[in-house]
């Protein structure tokens, strides 16, 4: 029979432990409470949405974990994670989810009370000024590019004042800080 040596050493934390004291109970009863939130704690983390996810493996969380993490009430790490706003939004993950979690739809949710929070990436402020401001989010390639491409010289149908109007009234002017 082969001895086992006992070691001396503690065994290897693979993750960080979790500190109770800063869990916000309520979290999840929050998202639960949203439209599309209702399946969320039927999530038995069978990673099938992450294994469906194209960007998972770029993710220092996989979708998985994120859901995890709402469940268990980890509501600063979530609403400040750089995955909620990265997501694709392909819904890949919502249409394979065994328990029809609605992944994508609790994303957005997550979305929207980080942008109450004001924990929204300063790439996408500067998308929402640009759209303020052109009231599209790509320029309009210039006339005589476009003259070399065969287009006509304006875009047919361009009108954007109606688009940057209605955007100062809405909550990406509050967030970019519009004047109005």
């Amino acid at each position: 029979m082969a001895e086992t040596k006992e070691s001396a050493e503690p065994p290897t934390i693979l993750v960080d432990p979790i500190d109770m004291s800063k869990l916000d109970q309520s979290f999840c009863n929050e998202i639960k409470s949203m439209p599309y939130g209702e399946e969320l704690v039927a999530c038995f983390a069978c990673t099938t949405c992450t294994a469906a996810c194209p960007i998972a493996n770029q993710w220092d969380y996989k979708p998985h974990q994120l859901i995890r993490m709402i469940i268990l009430g980890m509501r600063e790490e979530v609403l400040s994670s750089k995955e909620i706003w990265e997501c694709l939004t392909c819904f890949q993950c919502q249409e394979r989810c065994p328990q029809k979690v609605r992944v994508t739809d609790i994303f957005f949710d997550c979305k929207n009370l980080a942008a109450e929070e004001g924990k929204v990436p300063n790439s996408i402020v500067a998308l929402g000024k640009l759209l303020l401001e052109t009231g599209q989010l790509y320029e309009v390639t210039e006339d005589w590019q476009r003259e070399d491409l065969d287009l006509e010289p304006e875009v047919p149908g361009l009108a954007t004042e109606p688009l940057k109007e209605i955007l100062k009234t809405t909550r990406t002017g509050r967030l970019v800080g519009s004047d109005e």
